[in-house]
């Protein structure tokens, strides 16, 4: 175990680089898509750092403090004035932002006084910490302390995308997300998230240095490219009789499965080969790498280490023979059928006959529930949600607004849409042109679920249906803004 921590109590420098964010955002009601849920408030904390090879300096914090935002403030440490901020860059995949002053003429004012706090490195586990921030109980900074006790892949909650993320167990609580952890008055990580204590204690996860530098390289070219991914799915390689079908000979490698269309690996990786190594990282057959010493971490960080745009080299058996491929990483993790979260993205939206349909995404999933989720039969959509050829996105009638002519359907809620006819729908936006140019005098709309495979409804009353269900639940668009006739053309922003 390391050396104990020097008093902060008495680090001015580190204090007052310390900053608590006011936040107003006005969220997107993903079961409404054509509304918000209106103006509310939420709190945060961020701490001023310097962007590496430049003298610019803004505030750390989590992309999911500053979500949605209408208006942002900041004030610092032991000062009663607050500053309007904007974003400079977010990363809703790292849970990452930074912030400047929105004034030009403010920036003196508000980085006066204060020291960047310099970014560290991760350390060993069980190193003492200070976690800093404006939790709620009170309105002055706060310093809980604990050690590093964890650092191993862990699903992000605000993206749902999984990550490096060091586990701490000093006291955290809504406010101090996006707070700073200091080893030694260096930044080793931003606080994201943690567990309600009704569910564990003193478990939190900040966002590791080394993830924050990454996001720093990224945009210091004036552009965020996003995570690399490969863009495959793998399986454990474990049994004996598994490896000698595929010619493995020693206790490593893992399976490919799936390579999705248009992704990095498509055209280099197949499936049937076996990743023995990444960039020469032997990859054990439970599909992790030695991060250091004994510690093992997933492969993906091997992936996720790299810039959009890298070579990565990767040696692989396929039909039982080794040899080695390169693969160019130039696709963003959201190759997959869900989209990431993105607060200020408008969810997308087509309104037929009071059936509402919209495209799955994991903001949408995330406010349904689990309960919701399964019951509707979209849990393997959650866990397996890689791309295939035939489909874009996952299409669902999100609830039906009741009317005569869809009598029958009243209940219907997040129902997979299988087809329209006899064409199988891959997209919201192909959804659209699918029932705009249907001439028949009924419409079928197949979902596949049993007990309620087939929707029919009458093509000839859809104009005076339509005007009916929006005028009666007063709502002013029958779609979402990227499917209007004045946007020129459908857009498909399936792809961010």
């Amino acid at each position: 175990m390391t050396d104990a921590l020097p008093g902060y109590s008495e680090d001015q420098e580190v204090r007052d680089s310390i900053i608590k964010i006011y936040t107003s955002f006005n969220q997107y009601d993903h079961q409404n898509p054509w509304t918000n849920l209106g103006p509310r408030q939420k709190y945060g904390s961020g701490a001023i750092i310097q962007l590496p090879d430049n003298d610019l300096r803004a505030v750390l914090t989590n992309s999911h403090v500053i979500s949605a935002h209408t208006y942002i403030e900041g004030r610092k440490h032991g000062q009663t004035d607050r500053y309007k901020l904007k974003p400079l860059w977010v990363s809703h995949e790292l849970d990452l932002a930074l912030l400047v002053p929105f004034h030009e003429h403010e920036k003196d004012a508000f980085f006066s006084g204060t020291l960047p706090i310099p970014l560290g490195k991760v350390p060993p586990l069980q190193t003492d910490l200070m976690l800093l921030g404006y939790p709620i109980g009170g309105d002055t900074i706060s310093a809980t302390k604990g050690v590093l006790s964890r650092l191993e892949y862990q699903p992000y909650s605000h993206s749902g995308f999984s990550f490096l993320a060091g586990q701490i167990d000093a006291a955290s609580n809504p406010g101090n997300s996006g707070g700073p952890a200091v080893v030694n008055g260096e930044l080793i990580g931003v606080l994201m998230q943690g567990f309600s204590p009704f569910e564990a204690s003193n478990i939190a996860h900040v966002v590791p240095v080394n993830v924050v530098r990454h996001f720093l390289r990224d945009v210091s070219d004036g552009h965020y490219n996003g995570i690399p991914s490969l863009g495959i799915d793998t399986e454990e390689l474990e049994n004996d009789f598994l490896k000698v079908v595929y010619g493995v000979k020693e206790n490593k490698g893992v399976l490919v499965r799936h390579v999705i269309p248009g992704s990095a690996a498509d055209g280099v990786l197949l499936p049937d080969d076996v990743i023995l190594e990444l960039d020469g990282y032997p990859v054990g057959h439970d599909k992790t790498i030695v991060f250091r010493g004994s510690e093992r971490v997933s492969m993906d960080y091997i992936v996720h280490s790299r810039q959009v745009g890298e070579n990565l080299g990767v040696r692989i058996i396929r039909n039982k023979q080794e040899q080695e491929v390169t693969v160019t990483l130039s696709q963003p993790i959201n190759r997959d059928l869900l989209l990431g979260v993105d607060g200020e993205t408008a969810p997308s939206y087509f309104i037929y006959q009071g059936l509402v349909f919209s495209r799955v995404t994991r903001e949408l999933l995330m406010g349904a529930g689990h309960d919701l989720i399964s019951y509707a039969g979209l849990t393997p959509v959650l866990l397996n949600n890689f791309r295939f050829p035939d489909k874009d996105e996952v299409v669902v009638i999100l609830k039906v607004l009741p009317h005569e002519a869809n009598r029958g359907y009243h209940n219907i809620f997040l129902r997979k849409v299988d087809s329209v006819g006899s064409e199988k729908v891959r997209s919201l936006a192909q959804l659209v042109q699918l029932i705009e140019s249907d001439e028949q005098e009924f419409m079928e709309i197949n979902t596949g679920y049993k007990g309620l495979e087939k929707i029919v409804l009458n093509t000839h009353l859809a104009d005076i249906v339509n005007t009916e269900v929006m005028q009666l639940n007063g709502i002013q668009h029958d779609r979402s803004k990227n499917f209007r006739a004045e946007t020129c053309e459908v857009v498909e922003d399936g792809i961010h």
